[in-house]
């Protein structure tokens, strides 16, 4: 019996088995493109997170020396910027063209190494760089609440101290009329010939609060307060001030005088001659001889040069408005200008700062001086006791601290400086 042969596929039944194929590999390759679409759409997502994220880095990074925006930028305490010493932003007035005042811009970690005993000011402006105009934005932005912008001038012997102090007492009872200076004065103030508030404090904060339509206010060797919000204290007019109140919608412009140091030097040791004689030169050389090296509480105390002042005035902005943080609404903004310049630089920052000119900038109270100094030893003692600290001034040794009439202040030893003030 022959063998039954097996039926062939029908065409019909061929076209079914390559329709059912086709179908499937159709499948297939559709969930292969859900699949890549899905891939690229989960990469797109997390590029687009990504670059978000990057861009709130970039828009947010702290206040650096190098950065060409940090150069035009005013010292805050938005929470976004890490202030330092080394990025602090410096302006430089420029008046060496008598017919236009330039401005550059600098920090103190770059200008700061280069301020020693023979740097004039051309060498400070060779680190700088120069630009437009003084910064003065928030003011200008019409949507913005205006602050109040003090001028804070920064005080010291042989530095013009002389002519600012009796310039900031007569605009203070000129501006400030509510306050009977006659028994508001304290005997500090009284003592150097200085305006109220001239020691800074909670007393200078008092002042600035009484006194809301005065603009320019004179101080001396002043600290920076921490910003506490709880302390008060009470000045000597029963008047309450605290720590917190510089916290307020403000701006300060710091004005800090520029002298060359050596012949700052022979000027204060001159300063001692005017006012004693061989007499007087001779009890300053008794406060070195020996290698005692103590500080004079008079004009020639290196502590009182406006480099180691401002060295040690920026130190306590930078850790006040780091502390501050969030809390802050307070700008700080430095000059540093040629001390013989006095008038053009307060032209410029009235005009910049749309503020009524400060009388009796001009004057030259100290201008003529008698003949004569002290001998030439004396400025030789004085570097070789004082001058290599220069650089790098140690504010926290003992023998280094301030005496101040205000509770806010360090106290300097008794038997480490004479007990005379100065005047110049």
């Amino acid at each position: 019996m022959p063998t039954p042969r097996k039926k062939k596929a029908g065409s019909g039944s061929i076209c079914w088995v390559l329709l059912i194929r086709c179908h499937l590999c159709a499948q297939k390759k559709g969930i292969a493109r859900l699949l890549i679409l899905l891939i690229l759409s989960t990469s797109l997502l997390t590029l687009i997170r990504s670059s978000h994220m990057i861009s709130k880095y970039y828009y947010s990074r702290p206040l650096v020396a190098n950065d060409s925006t940090s150069i035009s930028a005013k010292t805050t305490s938005e929470t976004h910027q890490v202030i330092s010493s080394e990025s602090l932003p410096i302006y430089l007035i420029d008046t060496s063209n008598i017919n236009h005042t330039n401005i550059a811009a600098s920090t103190w970690g770059d200008i700061a190494p280069h301020w020693n005993r023979t740097a004039q000011f051309s060498n400070l402006l060779s680190h700088a760089t120069t630009v437009s105009s003084l910064p003065n934005k928030y003011n200008n932005n019409a949507n913005s609440k205006k602050r109040r912008q003090i001028i804070l001038i920064h005080c010291g012997p042989k530095l013009g101290s002389t002519t600012l102090r009796q310039a900031c007492t007569k605009n203070l009872y000129r501006t400030c009329p509510q306050i009977n200076y006659t028994t508001y004065t304290n005997f500090a103030e009284r003592h150097e010939w200085g305006p109220a508030g001239y020691f800074g404090g909670n007393r200078l904060i008092s002042v600035m609060n009484k006194c809301v339509d005065t603009n320019y206010f004179c101080v001396k060797q002043m600290t920076m307060l921490p910003p506490t919000t709880t302390t008060t204290t009470t000045d000597e007019s029963n008047n309450i001030a605290t720590t917190a109140a510089m916290t307020q919608n403000v701006e300060y412009i710091h004005l800090f005088p520029f002298r060359n140091y050596n012949d700052w030097v022979r000027s204060a040791i001159k300063q001692q001659y005017d006012r004693g004689g061989e007499i007087r030169c001779r009890r300053v050389m008794e406060l070195w001889d020996g290698g005692k090296c103590q500080h004079d509480r008079n004009e020639i105390d290196i502590r009182k040069y406006s480099r180691v002042d401002l060295d040690r005035f920026q130190d306590g902005v930078v850790r006040r408005m780091n502390q501050l943080g969030e809390r802050g609404k307070e700008e700080h903004t430095f000059l540093l200008y040629l001390h013989r310049d006095l008038q053009r630089v307060m032209e410029l920052v009235s005009t910049t700062y749309q503020m009524p000119m400060f009388p009796g900038t001009g004057e030259k109270l100290k201008g003529t001086r008698p003949e004569g100094t002290c001998n030439e030893s004396l400025v030789e003692q004085y570097h070789e006791c004082f001058s290599d600290d220069l650089m790098e001034f140690r504010w926290d040794l003992p023998e280094n601290q301030l005496w101040k009439p205000d509770g806010a202040f360090l106290m300097m030893s008794p038997k480490s400086s004479n007990q005379q003030g100065d005047k110049g």
